[in-house]
This record gives C-alpha cells, structure tokens and sequence, in this order.
C-alpha cells in the first residue's frame, strides 16, 4: 500500500509546492482545476501506483503547474505575447507513423525549428538557470532507461532532439500523456469530451516564449499524434498551419501502442491490465481518426492546407518524401538542405536503438474486429496491412 504518501495529493498541497519552489502565485484561469482533480482522484484510485509512481506523478505535475506559473509571468513581464506564430507546420497521424523520424529529418532544415525535449519539459528562462534545466532533462532520460530498459527501442529521447509538442499543451492538464503515463479511466473519458481550447492557448504562448528567445527567425515544425483528438481547435488556433498528415493501417499501430504504454506505466503501478490497454488504446484512436476525417469532410475550404502522406512512401524514400513536404509548406529546397536531409538518414538508420516487439493477442485484440473498427479510415485512404 501507498501509506502516508498518500497525503501528497490533495490539490491545495500541491498548488502551494508549486506556488513555493516559484515564487509566484499567477496560475491564470482557472480551467486546469477540474483536470487537476480528476488526476488526483485517479492517481488514489484506478492507477494502483506504487511508491516511484506516486513520486513520479507528483514530481510531473508539479512540473507542470511550475511551468504554467513561470510561463505566465514571463509573458506578463515582457513583449513575448506580441510574437506571431506564422505558417506552423503540423505533423500528424496516428503513432507509430514515421512522424517523430519525420519531424527530426525536416528540423535539420536551417529555416525550420523544433521545440527540443528539454524546453518541451522545463519553460526556458533565458539565464543560467537552463543549463540546469538542460541537466535534470538528461538525468531523467537517464531514469526512464533505468526503470524502463526496452523503452528507447519504441521512442528514443535525447536532452536537445525535437519533441512532441503536446507536452506545451500538458500546462492546462489536457493531453493524453497522463493516460499513457498512468490508468487514469474518470480522466481519460473527460479527455474525449473536453473543451480543447485552453491546451491550444497554452500551446501559443509557450511557442510565443520559445520563439522570443530565438535569435533566428525560423519557421516551426511540430509534431503530436494527439492534435488528431483536438483538430477542429488546433486550426482555430493556428489557420494558415500547413497539416501532414501520415497515414498507416491501425492494426499495425495499435499494439505498438498498447506496447508504449505498457513500458511507461509499468515501473509506476502495482498492476497492469494488459487487455484494458488494448481496448483503451483501440477505442481512443478510433474515436481521433473518426473525429479528424469528419473534421476534414465538413472542412473542405481547408483541404489545400492538407498534405496526406502514407507511411510506406514515407518509409520507402524519406528524402523524397521530406522534399515533398517542404515543397508543399513553401519551404526553400537547395543543396545543402538536401545534403543534410541525407546525411540525417545515414546517421539514424532504422532499429538504430533496438527491435520493439508487440503482438496483437499481447492486449487482447483481434485482427478482423479492429479490421472492421477502422474500416471506414483504411477504405478513405487506401490503407492496407503490410505486415510490419
């Protein structure tokens, strides 16, 4: 059992600690408490965490909401709010799809930037204090090898490699990294009904801050299968953003999804439902495809802000395909940029950090029932299974 630990999460606790190690008390809106209380709740009851997990729970929402405090009263503080985000480029899909080889490939392009994993997980402050940023972001790469040893074979982090930009939306406490991280069911189906603007919100003023200490004007590319949950506010919130969006046959990413999670949750919790995974992974990337695709043919006004890239011709000829991409996104191509785009692909050949492997009967799942499931998405976009 948990014991006195326990006591951690109640959310006055850990609003103060996070008031304290800040020094500042501007939490904005109040549109993350009821997320925040659905966390709390879940943490005590469905994730069944352990001793580490209750730690490793505090410790990122702790984060978090310190992140939110500090990015608050940096944009209140200095003419960061005024930047315009221009022409951003998204990459979607499901994961699993090429996308985090893809968004790595196109930010070694000198126009184009990324936000890295380290000012994904710590707002930057533009003083010394980031080199210790920079550092706590390594060791705890360092502690996710430790606790989960075959987790860099299904995603690969590194302390200044591109990252996913739903960490930015994690400030108001709406993204789906908490239900991958933990069993958190009475948060995980609020997610699906939620009111999305407020992560997007958050999600322009953090890439404001990043894009005010940027000595280089740069393009951004970013990158995060859960914009497909949230689509219709993401182009609320950015309308002249260029969308790519990889496709590839869910029955060939759902259970390397329902393999992430396993690696994430199980040095954190007392029990893991391996079948429970299966269905929550199925149903939430269904309910994603089904809502963007719908999203889309409602939308047609928009489709010229749209690129459809299947992971095969991805896979296939990256380069190709990244040219491809910049052309679209009206980003210059020349030699050079060729030249690095080939060298990125010499460097990171495939299963350069290990073989994942999954199964659908691992989660419970069958073949012809998630056939049948995703068959409207296969049909739409001519998607067939290639056996990888």
């Amino acid at each position: 059992m948990l014991g006195s630990t326990t006591m951690l999460y109640t959310r006055e606790k850990i609003l103060s600690a996070a008031r304290f190690t800040t020094g500042l008390d501007d939490f904005g809106t109040d549109d993350f408490i009821e997320p925040l209380d659905l966390l709390i709740e879940d943490y005590h009851t469905s994730a069944k965490l352990n001793r580490k997990g209750v730690w490793g729970s505090w410790i990122y929402l702790h984060r978090m909401l310190s992140n939110r405090l500090r990015l608050n009263h940096y944009l209140a503080t200095t003419p960061a709010e005024a930047q315009v985000i221009q022409k951003p480029i998204f990459i979607l899909g499901l994961p699993r799809t090429g996308s985090t080889m893809l968004h790595e490939l196109l930010a070694s392009h000198p126009d184009l930037r990324a936000p890295s994993f380290w000012e994904a997980s710590f707002v930057p402050g533009y003083s010394l204090g980031d080199k210790g940023r920079q550092w706590i972001t390594s060791a705890q790469i360092g502690i996710v090898d430790l606790l989960a040893p075959g987790f860099r074979s299904v995603h690969n982090l590194g302390t200044h490699l591109p990252h996913e930009c739903i960490t930015m939306q994690a400030l108001s406490l709406r993204t789906m990294q908490f239900h991958a991280a933990h069993n958190i069911q009475k948060y995980h189906q609020w997610l699906e009904t939620c009111d999305w603007e407020p992560a997007y919100i958050y999600h322009q003023k953090y890439l404001k801050w990043l894009q005010f200490g940027d000595l280089e004007s740069r393009r951004w590319v970013l990158k995060a299968p859960g914009h497909l949950l949230s689509l219709a506010n993401l182009m609320q919130r950015y309308p002249d953003a260029r969308i790519i969006h990889l496709h590839r046959n869910p029955l060939e990413v759902i259970p390397s999804m329902g393999s992430l999670f396993l690696h994430l949750r199980r040095p954190f919790t007392r029990e893991v439902n391996l079948n429970e995974i299966g269905k929550d992974v199925s149903r939430q990337w269904h309910k994603g495809l089904a809502d963007s695709l719908a999203w889309r043919q409602t939308h047609p006004e928009n489709d010229s802000q749209f690129l459809d890239l299947d992971y095969r011709e991805l896979i296939t000829d990256p380069v190709a395909s990244a040219e491809k991409i910049l052309a679209f996104a009206e980003v210059s191509i020349d030699n050079d940029v060729r030249q690095r785009l080939n060298n990125y692909i010499a460097n990171n050949p495939k299963g350069k950090h290990g073989t994942h492997r999954y199964s659908l009967n691992q989660f419970g799942l069958d073949g012809l029932e998630l056939a049948d499931l995703f068959s409207e998405y296969n049909s739409h976009f001519s998607l067939t299974n290639t056996g990888e």
